[in-house]
């Protein structure tokens, strides 16, 4: 059985941290105890259940609001997170470490065909399929590691 997790940046919506403390299983991707504001403005990850307020704010005002990507996985949602927390840094060119907002859908959607097969394994370790919303908002791009290659279904999969 696999769970539905939103990868939430609760930077994006002044409700965002409110919905996703008040989800049963949540956590934030940064490690250790942050200080509000921070706190209020972090990435999450949060099981998302149909019926929950979290969803349902998602599904009606979210989608087209950049609030983050979901993954379906089977695992555990400590071990996706832990999974998910060594994409958190990128290094530049230049050398510099900066953070990686893979959690931003417009972030997502123009980096994940990119990746070489090596990358797109490490990505999808224990992960079944991402998804993100379209440009536009209008319907659900879902990403999946098939036979190593990436398979991309959805509005903007042309």
């Amino acid at each position: 059985m696999t769970t539905l997790f939103g990868l939430i940046d609760a930077a994006r919506d002044p409700q965002l941290y409110g919905l996703v403390v008040a989800s049963p299983e949540h956590a934030c991707l940064f490690g250790g105890p942050l200080k509000p504001p921070l706190e209020r403005n972090a990435p999450y990850i949060a099981a998302v259940t149909p019926g929950t307020p979290l969803f349902s704010a998602w599904r009606d005002h979210g989608w087209g609001q950049s609030w983050g990507i979901y993954c379906r996985s089977a695992l555990p949602m400590a071990d996706v997170r832990r999974h998910l927390r060594q994409f958190l840094q990128a290094q530049l060119p230049d050398g510099r470490v900066v953070l990686f907002r893979f959690y931003d859908p417009r972030v997502w959607r123009t980096y994940l065909p990119t990746c070489q097969p090596e990358e797109l394994q490490r990505w999808f370790a224990g992960i079944d399929e991402y998804g993100a919303e379209a440009p536009d908002g209008m319907g659900t791009v879902v990403y999946r590691f098939d036979g190593g290659a990436l398979s991309v279904t959805g509005p903007d999969a042309a």
